[in-house]
């Protein structure tokens, strides 16, 4: 033991000595020169791809056309020395970094450009001559052609009578008077031009794909995630009838009439709920916001790609991509963000099967879902309790409910099913037993044609009914009664108002297409296939949304330090480029492997079958609480129970 221990000190004792007589310290000149950060080299095949990818994207064009149109609105000309790196080096250089999990900051592409290319990298690029001068200053130089980007889109640097520091915050009088000087018409020109360059980026990471996994005619969801921003200055709570912002003076202070001091730096992010799914979405109804429950933050809106087959197996198919994104202000425009990334999906030749979303979607006004069905987008949604059950009069005095048509002398307690179910008083299966009956009660399609009306019909008519009544003869090409599978109307269930209904003496009543928009669907809600769909759907988005949040760390600001939301734009799009070329070459790597091991006459590693995974300990303990429609439960106190005692 003392040999081994002499040993060790030795050994240990003889490394101390080398590590002392390598100078003052152990840092390479390379690390003292860049400072601290990541020093892989970026060698010239990896910045010609991306350049190569930057020009693919065709963004570069509507950046010089932008910038010619800002001038000219602020009455400047064209001209001037040329920029020390142009807009395709500085893109290159900052997807670069996103994709290897680098921040997005000034001073992490300053230390790229003078560091980490190879002189190789560099002729690539066209800034060789660049390095002739050892006192560049680096930081100045992707500072400027950063922001240069930034600014072709950016409606608050470039605004006729209306002008803004963008790195200072901005006092209530200060503010009010800009908000009214500020052009809105050309906010929203320049708010089209950065959704623009986002889904640009994003359609150039889409297509790295290998044709034979690309999509265009796919099934969406659609989602909205939260964006921290950097600033903590906030406005002042809203008036909830005007809307107008109400400024507070301090009670305690008797000598002052004025308003307390309140600058606002961050103007197009608002207050957001940090729990996920919080019922209060409005801060405004707080009597004081606390930072612990909110946040200010952007608002992105995001569209993925699903599967058309819900039950399908994911790791089978290419991976799910985001497909549109954008960024606004929380709580505005959602209808808005909605559509403008449907018409940019469309107008880049992708056909939608599916569109599915929640809740908060599913209550906006009738303009919304007016529009989806003038783009003839189908949708699968939720509801909110006041669209469950019997809702609004419904054609020719038929029974609507959850988007659906029905015969008025359907059963009431089938009509009610959802929120009996809700209430416990059904089971899952004898929800869905009930939700099978109500289906042939439902009024038959007669007959559709694009964009037009719908023709329906009583179930009891036609050659192939559902129901029979004793107001409808059957059609002598039915099948007979007593052979039919079919519910049997009874004449105590029929009222005498009831005979003169259109729905049951006319042969069928037309529905516009925007009749009731909010509520109809593609899929009968409750339906097992309904509740398939829409479950793999949005498992789908809030993942996806989860992966861009942590992959990104989205919380910590620091990695992304521009303000504005034109940055938080430019931002955004990067790491959603990133994010889709990470899942493109996971997926095709995983291929790549499969296809080596085939071709050596190697057996493909087995995958494991969904009962050979271990479950998660609360799965095991009955602990997991997450289900739709949870049972109720009331928690008391917990008292031991008195055991009897032992017999002797």
């Amino acid at each position: 033991m003392t040999a081994l221990a002499n040993t060790w000190d030795n050994t240990v004792a003889a490394t101390f000595d080398v590590l002392r007589t390598v100078g003052e310290g152990g840092l390479t000149e390379a690390e003292v020169a860049a400072g601290p950060g990541p020093m892989t080299p970026i060698d010239a095949e990896l910045a010609q791809a991306w350049l190569d990818r930057v020009i693919q994207s065709q963004v570069l064009p509507p950046l010089g056309v932008w910038r010619r149109r800002n001038r000219e609105r602020a009455g400047k000309r064209n001209g001037g020395p040329a920029p020390a790196i142009n807009d395709a080096v500085i893109l290159t250089i900052a997807l670069i970094l996103v994709i290897e999990h680098s921040s997005v900051r000034v001073r992490d592409m300053a230390r790229a450009l003078q560091h980490r290319l190879t002189p190789e990298a560099r002729e690539v690029l066209g800034i060789g001559h660049l390095y002739d001068n050892p006192f560049t200053n680096w930081y100045f130089i992707a500072h400027r052609a950063i922001h240069r980007v930034i600014a072709t889109f950016d409606p608050y640097i470039t605004n006729d009578g209306a002008k803004r520091n963008q790195w200072k915050a901005m006092p209530y009088e200060d503010l009010i008077a800009w908000e009214a000087a500020v052009d809105q018409e050309f906010i929203a020109e320049l708010n089209a031009r950065a959704e623009w360059f986002m889904n640009a980026l994003v359609e150039m990471s889409l297509q790295q794909q290998a044709r034979k996994y690309r999509r265009k005619k796919t099934s969406m969801t659609i989602d909205q995630s939260g964006v921290k921003a950097g600033a903590v200055m906030a406005r002042w709570k809203r008036d909830p009838k005007t809307g107008k912002e109400i400024p507070q003076k301090n009670a305690l202070d008797q000598t002052s009439d004025r308003p307390e001091a309140r600058r606002v730096r961050a103007m197009e992010a608002d207050w957001v709920t940090k729990k996920k799914g919080a019922k209060k979405r409005n801060a405004d109804e707080e009597d004081r916001i606390s930072r612990i429950k909110w946040e200010l933050a952007y608002m992105a809106n995001i569209i993925i790609d699903v599967l058309e087959d819900p039950t399908a197996d994911k790791k089978q198919h290419a991976p799910q991509l985001i497909r549109a994104i954008s960024l606004g202000t929380p709580n505005k425009r959602i209808g808005g963000h909605a559509i403008s990334l449907l018409d940019s999906l469309q107008a880049r030749g992708y056909e939608l099967t599916r569109l599915s979303f929640d809740r908060g979607y599913s209550q906006l006004k009738d303009e919304f879902h007016e529009q989806l069905i003038a783009r003839g987008i189908p949708v699968v949604k939720d509801y909110v309790d006041r669209q469950k059950g019997i809702t609004n009069g419904a054609i020719g005095n038929s029974v609507m409910v959850e988007g659906r048509y029905y015969c008025p002398s359907t059963p009431i307690e089938l009509l009610e099913s959802t929120k009996r179910w809700e209430q416990g008083k059904l089971t899952n299966e004898e929800y869905w037993k009930a939700r099978k009956k109500l289906e042939k009660y439902e009024l038959i399609l007669h007959e559709q044609k694009a964009n037009g009306p719908l023709r329906l019909s009583c179930p009891a008519s036609g050659p192939s009914p559902t129901a029979s009544c004793p107001l409808r003869e059957l059609q002598k090409n039915a099948v007979p009664e007593e052979e039919a599978d079919r519910v049997r109307i009874q004449p105590a269930n029929i009222t005498d108002r009831q005979k003169n209904y259109k729905v049951c003496c006319q042969k069928s009543v037309s529905v516009k297409p925007t009749t009731h928009v909010q509520q109809r669907q593609k899929l009968r809600y409750g339906s097992k296939e309904w509740f398939d769909t829409y479950r793999a759907d949005r498992n789908s988005s809030e993942s996806s949304n989860d992966l861009l949040q942590k992959d990104h760390n989205l919380e910590n600001t620091m990695a992304r330090p521009m303000h504005g939301l034109a940055a938080q734009q430019f931002a955004l799009a990067l790491f959603a480029v990133a994010s889709n070329m990470r899942r493109i070459i996971q997926f095709e790597h995983d291929v790549y492997e499969l296809e080596r091991r085939a071709a050596a006459g190697r057996a493909p590693q087995p995958r494991k079958q969904p009962d050979e995974y271990l479950k998660r300990a609360r799965d095991r303990n009955g602990e997991t609480r997450y289900m739709r429609n949870p049972p109720p439960r009331k928690l008391v106190p917990w008292e031991p129970l008195e055991l009897p005692p032992v017999p002797a």
